[in-house]
C-alpha cells in the first residue's frame, strides 16, 4: 500500500489553510506537505489487517455462534496496536482529528467488501453522551461517519442514536460485563423515524472490541425500522475470549 494524498474538492482552500495551521501526522504530530495524510515513517508502521475476519460479526475469531449478533455485517481496515493505537488517542485528544484521511483510499474497498454500497441508503455514527461531547467539542464517529458518507456517496445523519450515560467505562469490562453494560445504554431518535424506516444504514465507530456497543445501536436501530444495519470500524482489537 502506499501513501495517500487527501483528495477535496477544495484543495485551494486546504493549501491556503496550511499557511496558517500546518498540515501534521496524525501519528507523531510531524509537519508534512498540505495534501500528505501522514508522514512516510509513520505509514510504513501501520498495522493494516492481513489475516481474516467475518464478515458478519466483524471478529478474527468469530462469535456468531456466542453471542445473538443484531448488525449484519462489520469491517475494519488496521489493527488495533502500535501506532494506530496511538494515533486514536490523538483523534479521541484533538491532536489529530484528520486521522481518518489516512484511509480515505481503504474505506470504499472494505466497506465493498462487506455489501454492496448500493444497498447502503444512510451513514450514521455511535454516539457519544452530550456532556461528553461538550467538554471535548466533537465525537471522532460523528467525523468517521460522514468522511465515510462522502467517500461512498451517501447521505449522513449522525443524531439517529443517543447516549443516556456516561458513567460507564467499558475498557475496565469483560465481554460479558460488556455486553451487560450497554444494554439501555443507546435510545432512538423518535423524531427521526423516517429517516431509517426500511432502510440499510451504515453504522461508524473508532474501533471495535467485542462489538457490544455497535451490537446495542444495532438492536436500537433494527427495533425502530431499520432494515439493516451494517457496520464499519478504522481498527480492530484483538479479542481475548478470557478477558
Amino acid at each position: 500500500m502506499s501513501l495517500q494524498r487527501k483528495t477535496s474538492f477544495n484543495n485551494i482552500r486546504k493549501y491556503i489553510l496550511d499557511i496558517f495551521f500546518p498540515n501534521r501526522c496524525p501519528f507523531c504530530g510531524k509537519v508534512i506537505k498540505w495534501n500528505d495524510t501522514c508522514c512516510e515513517k509513520c505509514f510504513s508502521k501501520i498495522p493494516f489487517i492481513s489475516t481474516e475476519h467475518c464478515k458478519r460479526c466483524g471478529q478474527e475469531n468469530c462469535i456468531c455462534d456466542k453471542t445473538e449478533i443484531y448488525y449484519d455485517g462489520c469491517v475494519s481496515i488496521v489493527d488495533y496496536s502500535g501506532i494506530v493505537r496511538e494515533g486514536i488517542i490523538n483523534f479521541k485528544l484533538d491532536k489529530a482529528v484528520n486521522l481518518v484521511d489516512v484511509f480515505q483510499d481503504n474505506i470504499y474497498k472494505e466497506i465493498s467488501y462487506m455489501t454492496e454500497i448500493d444497498k447502503i441508503d444512510i451513514v450514521t455514527a455511535v454516539p457519544m453522551h452530550k456532556s461528553a461531547k461538550r467538554k471535548r467539542g466533537y465525537n471522532q464517529a460523528d467525523i468517521i461517519a460522514k468522511t465515510v458518507s462522502k467517500i461512498i456517496s451517501k447521505q449522513s445523519n449522525t443524531k439517529l442514536l443517543i447516549k443516556t450515560n456516561n458513567e460507564i467505562a467499558q475498557h475496565e469490562l469483560s465481554m460479558i460485563e460488556r455486553a451487560e453494560a450497554v444494554n439501555g445504554l443507546f435510545v432512538f431518535n423518535k423524531r427521526l423515524i423516517n429517516e431509517i424506516e426500511s432502510k440499510a444504514v451504515l453504522l461508524c465507530d473508532d474501533i471495535i472490541t467485542t462489538g457490544s456497543t455497535l451490537n446495542e445501536c444495532a438492536r436500537v436501530l433494527k427495533s425502530n425500522g431499520a432494515k439493516k444495519v451494517y457496520c464499519f470500524t478504522i481498527a480492530s482489537t484483538h479479542l481475548n475470549y478470557n478477558e
